[in-house]
């Protein structure tokens, strides 16, 4: 399991099955993240993605859609305003998290935090990632 699929877990879930519209305006949208790994000498990671999402993406709860392989969600609150959720992920190399999330949805931007226990093959690690969006336009 890729660490980058992960980070982008945080701010791209499937809400496909979910009747809240979050308010999210359709667009193309910058998605940042700032990755730190407490109690590691892991530098900070930090990673810019682009995404075009439609009104039909909003509409049928598509929007930031992405599957991510051995991961489960756990827990969800779906508001308009906003989402908090718990995901448990594990992979057959020996690799389990827990993470609990929570998302920001103000029409233009977007922003949230998300904590993250992993146990790896080298031990136990903690995540912690600072999310940041913002429409930038048209796609």
């Amino acid at each position: 399991m890729k660490l980058r699929s992960l980070v982008l877990a945080a701010a791209i879930l499937p809400l496909s099955a979910l009747a809240v519209e979050p308010n999210i305006q359709p667009g193309e949208w910058e998605l940042n993240s700032v990755t730190t790994f407490p109690g590691t000498p892991m530098p900070e990671q930090r990673e810019t993605s682009r995404e075009c999402v439609t009104a039909e993406d909003v509409a049928d709860g598509l929007a930031f859609d992405m599957d991510v392989e051995g991961c489960e969600i756990t827990d969800m609150d779906l508001r308009e305003e906003g989402m908090t959720y718990s995901m448990s992920c594990q992979d057959d190399e020996g690799f389990e998290m827990t993470m609990d999330a929570e998302l920001l949805f103000m029409g233009d931007r977007t922003e949230g935090t998300m904590e993250a226990n992993m146990l790896t093959p080298m031990g136990p690690m903690e995540m912690q990632m600072e999310l940041d969006g913002r429409r930038i336009g048209d796609c």
